[in-house]
């Protein structure tokens, strides 16, 4: 895929930064519940022009809410007297909703973006250019190992492995994650010297000159004004509530 992403990768960054750090610092739940709601709506009218993206989301927030499960029962119940806890359960439901918020907002504004795509839309909002390569480095990491999990255990389903209770599934698990890490760092390394005997290294990229900010079409901020009034309106409804 090309680097030039529309809209910008920039606003797209700067879009989910905003939806996560407003997720973190609001407590109200109505306000929160509109923001998922919100969320939710733009995945269902995006998914009906791609419907892999529904799979790929729903999967990703089945692992996040399998700890979420994990949060709810060790603060949502005062285990000492068997009773519920109300502060903790407010807490595992604010906490609930930030998560999913999040993971749907990072998911839906960054879909398609490599690591790469995502450290230079980071060094281009402001982020040192050491810092820029480390985070395309690290979600690429993030991809080799997804892959690599993905080959192994390809490889151990052709051997008619099935997991199952006992010492011997644990022993292949433990073989499984050594292999994985051997493996992906045999291929990084591989990665590693590519690159350098292509002038890059780990700090450093070669420049690609980002579009201006006044260049940019207005299609591409609209979506970050898309966001910014959809913020506005969720932090609003508690006011409009107590109004009535």
């Amino acid at each position: 895929m090309s680097h030039v992403h529309h809209p910008d990768s920039r606003l797209r960054l700067a879009a989910t930064l905003l939806v996560s750090v407003t997720a973190a610092l609001t407590q109200a739940l109505s306000s929160l519940c509109a923001m998922l709601f919100v969320a939710l709506l733009a995945m269902a009218i995006i998914a009906a022009a791609d419907k892999a993206l529904i799979e790929n989301i729903g999967r990703r927030l089945l692992r996040v809410n399998a700890f979420l499960v994990i949060v709810w029962i060790t603060s949502s119940i005062n285990w000492r007297y068997m009773a519920i806890d109300e502060t903790g359960a407010l807490l595992a439901m604010q906490m609930s909703l930030r998560v999913n918020i999040v993971t749907l907002a990072a998911s839906l504004l960054l879909m398609r973006m490599s690591g790469v795509d995502l450290g230079r839309a980071a060094v281009g909002l402001g982020l040192p250019s050491a810092l820029g390569a480390l985070l395309a480095q690290v979600a690429r990491q993030v991809s080799l190992l997804s892959g690599t999990k993905t080959r192994l255990e390809r490889a151990m389903r052709a051997r008619a492995y099935r997991p199952a209770f006992g010492l011997r599934s644990l022993q292949v698990s433990a073989q499984m994650v050594a292999w994985l890490i051997i493996h992906a760092l045999a291929r990084s390394e591989r990665i590693s010297l590519g690159l350098r005997s292509r002038g890059m290294s780990s700090t450093r990229w070669p420049a690609r000159e980002s579009t201006p900010w006044r260049a940019l079409p207005k299609t591409d901020w609209s979506i970050l004004g898309v966001v910014i009034v959809s913020i506005g309106f969720c932090l609003l409804l508690p006011t409009l509530e107590i109004q009535k």
